[in-house]
């Protein structure tokens, strides 16, 4: 069904209220006009002819100037009626054509045969055509006249909501406490813009509680990861064996992983934050070499061999924490979804792909799989890829994915 806009509603509503409204008028007007035109000359016409059955000597009368409208059949005169007039019953008929003309007749049973009486009404015949037609131009005229106030008037109506609508075009999201209620005072709009002031005084307390929730979460989980990070630092510099010095090492990288979490949440729930820009650039060659080195035990137990090819230093103008969100959960569905099999990794300035061979994604997850509700594994939350989708969409990376079941799947990012 084809939508429209309120002002073509509104002139739809007001052409078809004044067309029905003209058109029932005009088809009064005419109804009455033919109803008392059956009345008055049905009365006459009867009158005339029971005076005629009456008093037959009257025939005369009918041959004189006065009469010529009228004409009557009796008797052997009838014969000069068509076969088709004769042929009527008894009745009074109007506007009845015979040959060129129209008359309003009424034939009678008398002793001596019927009796027909005519009245020559051509002349009213043309007079109602005429008044038809006038009555049809004047239904006309009014849709016109309808259609130029109707879209004239509905400018004029729609004018608050079309001022409405601009100012909230004009509303920038990251403005806080705007009220715009008083600038619709002077109309019926007011009372929709009043709403939606209660629905921005809405926001500004969700805005605030989310950043106050946001700022007190990073420094409460940064303190701790912090102390931890120093602890490992302090551990390693007392040389410790070589086993407890591997451990220590995925222990900062555990903790390196979880800041970094922190600080890719934080972007996602806010629209900006200071400490996101204190690193301003990433190398994704070292970074993506680190990460397979981190994920190695997962990579040797599915039996997976990796190809990458990095042709140069490819640098981000973002945080290291953000490029390694970014990578690492494209590393590890590729890793959890390649049993046996092959990842290719292929890393340029303008682009990063990776192509795995293994069991895929259906055709009808495929376009769910960046929602954050979507995993294919019972123990998944959806969430990696949702992050993956999200940090693209905010620095403006296109990301696409190429799935077949059976065959693998590939993941490219372009970096604009």
């Amino acid at each position: 069904m084809k939508i429209r806009t309120l002002r073509q509603r509104l002139i739809i509503v007001t052409v078809i209220i004044i067309t029905l409204t003209s058109t029932l008028f005009a088809g009064g007007v005419f109804a009455i006009k033919q109803m008392m035109e059956e009345i008055t000359f049905g009365d006459m016409v009867h009158d005339q002819l029971m005076v005629l059955v009456d008093h037959p000597e009257w025939e005369p009368i009918l041959e004189s100037p006065l009469f010529k409208r009228w004409q009557y059949y009796r008797g052997d005169n009838v014969n000069e009626l068509s076969a088709s007039v004769q042929n009527m019953a008894p009745g009074v008929y109007h506007a009845k054509q015979i040959e060129d003309r129209h008359y309003h007749l009424q034939i009678v049973d008398t002793d001596t045969g019927k009796a027909y009486l005519l009245y020559d009404i051509s002349d009213w015949e043309q007079q109602e055509h005429l008044l038809l037609t006038l009555l049809l131009m004047g239904v006309f005229l009014v849709l016109g006249l309808a259609l130029l106030m109707a879209s004239a008037s509905s400018s004029r109506i729609l004018e608050p909501v079309h001022r409405l609508t601009q100012r909230l075009r004009r509303i920038d999201p990251s403005q806080r406490q705007l009220r715009i209620a008083d600038e619709f005072s002077d109309s019926d709009i007011g009372l929709i813009a009043t709403a939606f002031d209660t629905y921005l005084e809405r926001i500004d307390n969700f805005v605030e509680r989310e950043r106050s929730f946001t700022a007190t979460a990073s420094h409460e989980l940064r303190t701790p990861l912090s102390v931890m990070m120093g602890a490992v630092d302090v551990i390693e510099a007392n040389h410790p064996d070589p086993a407890s010095s591997r451990a220590l090492t995925r222990m900062g990288r555990a903790c390196g992983d979880m800041q970094a979490f922190i600080e890719a949440a934080l972007l996602l729930s806010r629209e900006e934050d200071v400490s996101l820009q204190r690193t301003s650039s990433s190398q994704l060659c070292e970074l993506l070499q680190q990460l397979l080195e981190d994920l190695q035990p997962q990579i040797e137990t599915s039996d997976i061999d990796i190809q990458l090819a990095c042709e140069k230093v490819v640098r981000l103008p973002v945080s290291e924490s953000i490029s390694k969100i970014l990578l690492s959960n494209l590393l590890r569905n590729a890793i959890e979804h390649t049993k046996g099999g092959q990842i290719h990794i292929s890393l340029r300035p303008e682009e990063f792909i990776i192509r795995d061979n293994g069991r895929g994604i259906p055709a009808e997850d495929l376009p769910h799989v960046f929602e954050r509700s979507y995993s294919n594994r019972p123990e998944g939350t959806g969430l990696g890829l949702y992050m993956v989708k999200r940090i693209c969409e905010r620095y403006g990376w296109p990301i696409s994915i190429e799935s077949e079941q059976g065959q693998g799947t590939t993941v490219s990012i372009k970096f604009q």
